[in-house]
């Protein structure tokens, strides 16, 4: 019996082993990667809930954000003229540049070009320079709409001269504005 019994428990050795390993295997390559594919997958879920839950908070709150928002907007229709207020001196200047680009649109005029400074002066204004062709009633016009700017500006320099290229038209004029305009940084 004992014959009998040493290659049936070598067998069995062998056959534990086997099992062990197969079971290592098993638990290393299919059972672990599934746990951690489920744990990330409940770690997103919750994520899309949370930004589900979010959404469904802004979604119950969209009209009282629009009535807040409507009653600054009509809160600053009615304010009197501000200062450009912007991120950097970039976006300021971009302001300026539009405002002026608008006040000469509207006054008739044919706008030859828009420089505006990104630095700042030592009061913290930005300063721009229009030049620009049109008549004295366009050259009213402009500085009527720069005195009535949503932005408060201030015309520091004005030139006006015939223009020269156009010396059959007397009436059309060429001008050229310095502009001075506070700018707050938010």
């Amino acid at each position: 019996m004992t014959a009998i019994a040493g290659p049936s428990r070598e067998r069995r050795v062998v056959f534990g082993g086997i099992l062990v390993m197969a079971l290592s295997l098993l638990s290393t390559y299919g059972v672990l990667p599934a746990v951690t594919r489920w744990r990330a997958r409940a770690v997103q879920l919750d994520r899309v809930r949370a930004q589900v839950a979010h959404l469904k908070g802004l979604q119950q709150q969209a009209s009282a954000l629009d009535a807040a928002a409507s009653a600054g907007e009509t809160r600053l229709a009615g304010a009197p003229r501000r200062v450009i207020h912007a991120r950097s001196s970039a976006l300021g200047a971009s302001a300026l540049q539009a405002l002026l680009q608008g006040a000469a649109d509207a006054s008739g005029l044919v706008v030859e070009r828009v420089d505006v400074g990104t630095e700042r002066t030592s009061a913290g204004d930005l300063t721009a320079t229009l030049s620009a062709y049109g008549d004295i009633h366009g050259l009213a016009a402009l500085l009527a709409q720069l005195a009535n700017a949503p932005r408060i500006t201030a015309v520091e320099r004005l030139t006006v001269q015939i223009n020269p290229a156009l010396r059959g038209a007397p009436d059309v004029l060429r001008m050229t504005l310095g502009v001075r305009a506070p700018m707050v940084m938010e």
